[in-house]
Order: C-alpha cells, then sequence, then structure tokens
C-alpha cells in the first residue's frame, strides 16, 4: 500500500511540480492520507534526480506547512466540529495526559517541540488551539519548528536518495529518546528567550 501511495506521490508532483508539491504538503498528514516525511522525503529524491530544484521545493514546502498547520490552528481555537476527531487523538496521547499542565504553562516549547513528532503533524496546532495559545506565538514557534525540519528531512531524501526505500521504511524508529530529549532542550533555550522578548514588549506597552 504504501509502495503504490509513493508511486502516485511521485508521478503526480513530476507532473504538477511546485503546485503538486504545495497541495500535497498542505493536506498531508489531514485530507492527504499520507505522513508529511514521506511526502518530504520523495521531495528530496524528485530534487536529487532533477525533476524540481531543491530551494524552490523546500520554500513551497515551508509556506503550505505553515499555512495548513495555521488553519488548523484556527479550527481548533474556535472549536469547529471538523477538527473534533484530531482534538481527541491529541489529548489521548499519555505526554499530553500526564503532562497537560507543563505543556499548557511551557506553551512556546510545546509548539516548538511537537511539531518533530514523527507521523504526527496535526499534534502542535491542535493542542496549541485547544490550550488557546497566543496566535504570534504559536506563527513564531511553529514557523521555527517548520524551517528546521522540513529542509533536513528533504535533505535525506536528497543525499541518500540511492536508500530512498530504506528511509522511508525506518523513518518511524527515529523516536530515540536522545533526539527528543535534544528537542526539548533547545525548545526551552529558545522559548526563555522569546518569552522573555515578549514579557518586555508587553511591559512597554
Amino acid at each position: 500500500m504504501h509502495d503504490m501511495h509513493q508511486m502516485f506521490l511521485m508521478n503526480s508532483i513530476e507532473q504538477f511540480s511546485y503546485v503538486g508539491i504545495f497541495i500535497f504538503a498542505i493536506f498531508s498528514g489531514y485530507i492527504v492520507p499520507i505522513p508529511e516525511e514521506i511526502i518530504l522525503l520523495i521531495v528530496g529524491y524528485m530534487a536529487s534526480i532533477r525533476a524540481v530544484h531543491l530551494t524552490p521545493a523546500i520554500f513551497v514546502i515551508i509556506i503550505a506547512f505553515v499555512l495548513g498547520d495555521n488553519i488548523i490552528y484556527r479550527l481548533t481555537l474556535h472549536n469547529n466540529k471538523h477538527v473534533t476527531k484530531f482534538i481527541n487523538e491529541v489529548l489521548s496521547l499519555k505526554i499530553v495526559s500526564r503532562h497537560k499542565q507543563f505543556l499548557e504553562k511551557n506553551i512556546g516549547m510545546t509548539i516548538f517541540v511537537f511539531r518533530f513528532i514523527p507521523f504526527l503533524r496535526f499534534v502542535s496546532p491542535v493542542f496549541a488551539g485547544y490550550a488557546k495559545a497566543n496566535e504570534q506565538k504559536f506563527m513564531f514557534f511553529n514557523t521555527l519548528a517548520i524551517a528546521i525540519y522540513a529542509p533536513c528531512v528533504v535533505w535525506v531524501g536528497y543525499f541518500f536518495h540511492e536508500d530512498f526505500s530504506q528511509i522511508v521504511n525506518q523513518i518511524g524508529r527515529v523516536r530515540h529518546i536522545a533526539v527528543i530529549f535534544l528537542w526539548i532542550i533547545i525548545g526551552l533555550l529558545i522559548t526563555r528567550i522569546v518569552d522573555y522578548v515578549f514579557q518586555q514588549t508587553e511591559d512597554n506597552k
């Protein structure tokens, strides 16, 4: 089934180029039942065989991800019935149910770190909307995470295109504790700095 999805995606992206990349990227994990990581790897692979240009493709993906996440965030923020399923899935996650207050208190770090969870693209925007996170804070941390994460995965598909199938099959095993802790530390540092900046701005007002 995954092989059929991959072949369909590759043919579509090749035919529609950047428009195809944008459409698949903005809906991946939501309407398109394919994880965004697979699409990122496919785009990297397509760039390696000259079907698309690497840099423009990455920019298109980042824009699509930001727009898609922002739509889900706003729908959740306003308790739209179309995201009820996503809200229930997010709240049922053990890390959310056990540490809900901590995650809400450190919402900037939560938005940033959650964006790196493989195969669960919707966690970050849904939890941010559910927790009524500040729109500017959500946009900043979510966009920052996407700007780091998306190019890295695309580059993996680009530089290791010969092992493309193996990478796709193994990507679900990237959830090592060390990686999670690393992103948590980075997220904490960034959130402290940004929270301080936001606080100073509010004080000046």
